[in-house]
């Protein structure tokens, strides 16, 4: 007897490209991201024939309504491949700098139709016959989550959104072409309160999550295809959370009761010259939620969470108001994530 064929999903891996127009998919210089997670999942609405027919039965036919795919994905944040998440999710984009390092300034697209580009996202699965890969064309995130723990992380993603239905990849799978960026430790990062890290830096801090929400709407429409006409991207909102284990005073307490939202800034560099990356967060205005006296721990601290506020300072070339600003640089030139 033969041994069974098997597919074993430790092999599993994830390319992306950007797409041109939404929902074509691009299978060409697409850039591998290494991920602890990604979990695609086909989504049909059924169209159930339950008219009465004299019968005790409920359910008489089934046909296939519109079809797309929801996905998520989690792992470390690589900061050149970062950058591909944040413009799907936030759209405007402005890259600077003659030679690696180049800077790469994220915020919310405000101009024209608003809508950011879109990526496919190929995974090898094993059991495609040609590829062995699935594709996801017309990707858009409805979210994106920023971690760090000083004690015991790289500062880390988490992502998910909808796209086209999945297909087999008609060619062969893409080439390897890992990135050659390593994580960043959370302990690299610094935090500035109040004002920039330079400025108003905070030392007590050992845990940060910046969470960018994006309203989406797959959009059926009367055009003889299950797939979406378009998914609409809608409004955008941040929220986040930090944890103060070792702070010396009531700051973090009073920037609730006081409502002061406080500017706060995330500066996060790893390398030198042409090697550099870093990661910049910054968000002029954070309106607190709570702020939790923390007494599980050897010190007294606090447990805070805050939403964003839309703002002209954290803008790009679209002008408008945008929440959040993100500042990459890498070695990946201009063009590269639009």
């Amino acid at each position: 007897m033969a041994t069974a064929v098997t597919w074993p999903s430790q092999k599993q891996a994830l390319w992306l490209a950007k797409e041109t127009t939404q929902g074509t998919s691009v299978f060409t210089s697409m850039a591998e991201m290494p991920v602890d997670s990604f979990q695609p999942e086909d989504t049909v609405t059924w169209l159930d024939d339950q008219a009465l027919r004299n019968s005790m039965a409920t359910l008489y036919g089934r046909q296939q309504g519109p079809l797309h795919v929801e996905f998520e994905g989690a792992g470390p944040a690589y900061m050149d491949m970062l950058p591909y998440f944040l413009v799907n999710i936030l759209g405007d984009i402005s890259t600077t700098g003659a030679s690696a390092p180049f800077s790469h300034a994220i915020s919310l697209l405000n101009s024209g139709g608003a809508q950011p580009g879109s990526l496919t996202l190929v995974q090898w699965q094993g059991t495609p016959a040609t590829s062995a890969c699935r594709f996801l064309s017309g990707c858009c995130l409805s979210e994106l989550t920023l971690t760090g723990n000083a004690d015991s992380e790289y500062i880390g993603l988490s992502f998910k959104g909808s796209g086209w239905a999945t297909g087999d990849v008609p060619t062969a799978a893409p080439a390897s072409n890992l990135t050659a960026a390593t994580p960043m430790a959370t302990w690299r990062y610094q935090l500035g309160q109040g004002g920039t890290v330079g400025a108003a830096p905070n030392k007590t801090v050992r845990e940060f999550g910046v969470t960018i929400t994006r309203a989406l709407r797959v959009e059926n429409t009367m055009q003889n295809s299950q797939a979406p006409f378009i998914i609409q991207r809608g409004g955008l909102g941040t929220s986040g959370s930090l944890t103060y284990t070792v702070p010396s005073d009531e700051t973090a307490l009073n920037a609730l009761i006081n409502n002061t939202q406080p500017q706060i800034q995330l500066l996060g560099t790893q390398g030198a010259a042409a090697t550099l990356l870093s990661m910049q967060l910054d968000m002029l205005l954070t309106a607190w939620d709570t702020a939790k006296i923390k007494l599980d721990e050897e010190a007294v601290g606090y447990d805070v969470t805050w939403v964003g506020v839309g703002n002209t300072t954290n803008v790009g070339a679209s002008s408008g108001f945008s929440p959040i600003k993100a500042t990459i640089q890498n070695a990946l030139p201009s063009g590269t994530y639009t």
